[in-house]
């Protein structure tokens, strides 16, 4: 080799290696500007129902006599990053990763394929509309308050078998020529007859004129369906309202029917006590699943929760998330047993409860 070629070589490499380090940085500023199909679940704002929001009182109640309440019931909410429009980087899911409170979950887990926002969107305002009226109705169950319900149509698909012969709205009173309404048993029997795939009769009520149609259900891919979404409707003896915008979802159900049995009944349900819950109620009373319950957990606490109301099936990821903080987590099943566990904690009497383990 010359010397002139031994001269040469350190700057070749240099440049070499100068190039390769340029292409590797520039991968890399790349690759975390490509949104990944991921979103961000995180502690989200917190409520207390008892209180107000914005000036206004969060739950109010018209129609009966209410009473004074004390102490807080927090409604627990989670924050979301990504989705349509709103992509999440690697740096973002990376950090989320790392932070405890926070749960990185694929895109899909929210918006299915061909989901738009507004439709996301538009479900969860159905879901906490329902949950609300499920709320009332349960709490009016527990205080042996009696109300009526009717069975309504909630949807119609396009195409089905009733499109053009029943509306959004109607109200079924008669099915067969035997009487209907929105309960549950009453749903089941709905549901039952129509899978038989026979003509069935339906007496309607539609903006109060009474109608009677012959519908035969239409064969799809699940047996004979009506094509409509079944949806109770109540006229309860009370009018309450929630003055929450830009929530929803079905998981505050259970806190909003403790508010309103705090609210109708004499005493005070917490005592002053800080507690927390979530979860979805059903008429009977019946706490089901919710998800977000880490990110709950971690905010019931940081807004000075003593205590957390937990479903049963999300006691195990609860009571891990809760692990180190000054916060019991408490197992509820049913409203009665979260009514109870609160009687308990405003006596001090905790040890009678039952607590979340994971």
């Amino acid at each position: 080799m010359t010397p002139s070629a031994q001269a040469n070589t350190p700057k070749k490499r240099l440049h070499v290696t100068t190039l390769s380090t340029l292409i590797t940085y520039t991968l890399v500023i790349v690759a975390a500007l490509i949104p990944v199909p991921y979103m961000v679940e995180m502690p989200g704002p917190v409520f207390n129902t008892l209180g107000e929001h914005e000036g206004t009182e969060v739950v109010t109640i018209s129609g009966a006599k209410t009473y004074p309440t004390s102490g807080t019931l927090d409604m627990l909410t989670v924050a979301v990053a990504g989705g349509p429009g709103r992509q999440v980087y690697p740096s973002q899911a990376l950090w989320s990763v790392v932070k405890e409170k926070d749960t990185v979950v694929p895109s899909e887990a929210y918006y299915p394929l061909t989901t738009t926002r507004d439709q996301v969107t538009q479900e969860n305002n159905a879901q906490m509309a329902t949950s609300q009226d499920f709320a009332v109705a349960a709490a009016l169950n527990h205080l042996g308050k009696k109300y009526d319900t009717r069975l309504g149509i909630g949807s119609v698909a396009a195409g089905a078998a009733v499109e053009g012969v029943v509306k959004p709205g109607d109200i079924i009173t008669k099915l067969n020529g035997e009487d209907i309404n929105g309960s549950a048993e009453d749903i089941v029997r709905v549901q039952d007859t129509v899978a038989k795939g026979d003509p069935v009769d339906l007496d309607i009520e539609r903006e109060g004129k009474k109608l009677h149609e012959t519908i035969t259900p239409k064969e799809t891919a699940d047996g004979p369906k009506l094509g409509v979404v079944l949806a109770p409707t109540y006229d309860f003896p009370i009018d309450v309202k929630f003055n929450l915008e830009d929530v929803g979802g079905p998981s505050a159900g259970l806190v909003f029917a403790l508010t309103i049995i705090d609210k109708l009944e004499p005493g005070d349900l917490t005592g002053g006590k800080r507690i927390a819950g979530t979860g979805q109620i059903s008429e009977d009373g019946t706490v089901s699943p919710i998800g977000g319950a880490r990110q709950k957990v971690v905010a019931a606490n940081e807004a000075g929760n003593d205590y957390f109301l937990s479903p049963a099936d999300n006691c195990a990821e609860a009571a891990q998330a809760a692990k180190g903080l000054d916060m019991k987590v408490i197992r509820v099943d049913t409203l009665d047993t979260a009514v109870n566990a609160i009687d308990a904690i405003t006596n001090d009497d905790i040890g009678t409860v039952t607590m979340c383990s994971g």
